[in-house]
């Protein structure tokens, strides 16, 4: 597929190829890019609305610790939803505003948490109050390491669900499916297939 003229706004998975080299009998493993936009979330809670405008205005993302002094209405909520995984989101926080200052690990540690935070969503708090505020950060932090030029892969889950989000985007937008896009999701979901054990 063709590259992006800025490739700010998309992930980038790499996908094995091989190829039979039929006169030497050998076969030859190419990488290819495979180029995943990156869409926006629109949160549907009226609060999550000014939840989001506020860390956009900032250009940071979504620190829901450091939220709780701006918005206090959200500490119970937060509280019944998150209790279990306070300290993730402490750690998270803390991760957060050591990017912000500069440390390019720290930016890594966020997007691993994020990540992992993930795997626990939706909850009461993220349907009926926060919005998806984990895939705003997710988003934030690749355009984030991509501007930083590092490179840092994520976890096949989470490249699937950013495969899904950016089909639906470009079927709400009537947009013609790319035949080269869509063949190496193939190999890279056949790829998958391949390292699961059994």
């Amino acid at each position: 597929m063709q590259e992006p003229a800025d490739k700010t706004n998309y992930y980038t998975e790499p996908v094995e190829i091989e190829i039979y080299l039929k006169k030497a009998g050998t076969v030859k493993t190419i990488i290819k890019s495979l180029y995943i936009e990156l869409i926006e979330e629109n949160p549907k809670p009226a609060f999550a609305k000014k939840l989001f405008a506020h860390f956009k205005s900032m250009d940071e993302p979504i620190d829901i610790i450091e939220a709780q002094n701006y918005f206090p209405e959200i500490i119970l909520p937060f509280s019944n939803s998150y209790y279990q995984f306070e300290t993730l989101y402490e750690k998270l926080s803390m991760h957060f505003q050591s990017a912000i200052g500069g440390s390019n690990d720290s930016w890594r540690q966020s997007l691993y948490l994020t990540e992992l935070l993930m795997k626990y969503e939706p909850t009461i708090a993220s349907l009926e109050t926060l919005g998806d505020f984990h895939t705003y950060n997710l988003n934030y932090i690749i355009r984030k390491l991509n501007v930083l030029n590092q490179t840092v892969p994520l976890e096949d889950a989470t490249v699937a669900y950013l495969i899904k989000r950016e089909r639906k985007a470009k079927a709400e937008r009537n947009e013609k499916p790319d035949p080269e896009y869509e063949k190496l999701v193939e190999l890279w979901e056949y790829n998958l297939k391949e390292k699961i054990i059994y």
